[in-house]
């Protein structure tokens, strides 16, 4: 990932130039890095947590030959992929980078594998809840959905590797007044890339996901079949909260790289606004195992994990 790196000074309250992924020129606060990485250390706890018992829970006692079980159990990967890099990141904020180049290569390029890949299941995970429920299609069956699933979560991990390759081979560590950090080298098609990556990897799957999902809903209005219906909403829960996590995330990096020229105070504001969209959209990472919790008979296994009772045999579906 591309930091925001700061100059050293004594004194807080005095704001500085600094680059972020060498596209736009910015301010603010050193306070700010601090903010920052004790946030990504509590996030990275939390989300260890509940993606660990997660990752445990689903191969262990649920039937990974179902679709919709298996996306679940691959999205909980690439988040807690994400969630290792995060350690890094905060050390990088609240004091410097100490891990060596090649340590900033790998992390970078977790990172962004970790998000890429969720967006990618995310938008496949609707596509396949769009023929299960819309299409309703003989020729999509059971095996056949698992099938496209398999294949679904080999692509985004083909994507998500190929996409992130440019951004972790450009990442050095650099040293500006004596403070290393990891980040990316300068070159003249940075904001060509990063709005390339902004339509194919988050703009183009979002308005797939609410095509889609606005069908599905339209369809499920008129449905009787509770079960159903609340398999998909896990499933609709997830999904919106990666675009309410990350969307405004996005939003203000378009904003930032728009407002290049503007004085240094605006661009302060800016940047607390953009601090808080970045926690915002870290925190994603924590949200799922929550989420899977409203199926009944996830918090049966919950229970039986935190109580040492797990025995498959006893779990009812629900």
């Amino acid at each position: 990932m591309t930091y925001m790196r700061m100059n050293n000074s004594d004194d807080l309250n005095d704001s500085y130039v600094y680059e972020y992924g060498d596209l736009v020129v910015q301010c603010h606060l050193e306070e700010y890095d601090r903010i920052t990485g004790i946030s990504f250390i509590v996030i990275c706890c939390f989300s260890f947590l509940g993606n660990s018992m997660l990752i445990y829970a689903l191969a262990r006692f649920e039937d990974l030959k179902r679709a919709t079980m298996l996306f679940l159990l691959s999205l909980s990967v690439f988040d807690m992929l994400f969630t290792v890099t995060l350690p890094f990141w905060a050390a990088d904020q609240l004091n410097e980078w100490t891990f060596g180049e090649t340590m900033c290569k790998i992390v970078t390029a977790a990172y962004f594998v970790g998000i890429y890949g969720s967006l990618i299941l995310l938008t496949a995970m609707t596509v396949d809840c769009f023929f299960f429920v819309v299409v309703r299609n003989q020729w999509f069956n059971r095996k056949r959905r698992l099938d496209c699933a398999r294949a679904a979560v080999a692509a985004s991990w083909i994507i998500s590797v190929g996409a992130c390759l440019k951004d972790a081979l450009s990442s050095k560590v650099k040293n500006v007044n004596f403070i290393q950090s990891c980040d990316k080298v300068p070159s003249d098609d940075d904001e060509v890339g990063y709005y390339a990556q902004l339509v194919m990897l988050f703009a183009v799957p979002l308005l797939i996901i609410t095509l889609c999902y606005g069908k599905i809903l339209h369809t499920l209005m008129s449905s009787s079949g509770r079960r159903t219906y609340k398999t998909l909403l896990v499933v609709l829960l997830i999904i919106m909260a990666f675009v309410v996590c990350w969307g405004p995330y996005h939003v203000l990096m378009i904003m930032m790289t728009l407002q290049a020229g503007e004085n240094c105070e605006n661009k302060n504001l800016l940047y607390q606004a953009f601090v808080s969209c970045r926690i915002l959209a870290y925190f994603h990472c924590c949200i799922n195992p929550v989420l899977f919790l409203i199926r009944g008979r996830s918090r049966k296994i919950l229970s039986r994990l935190l109580f040492c009772q797990a025995q498959q045999s006893e779990l009812q579906i629900v």
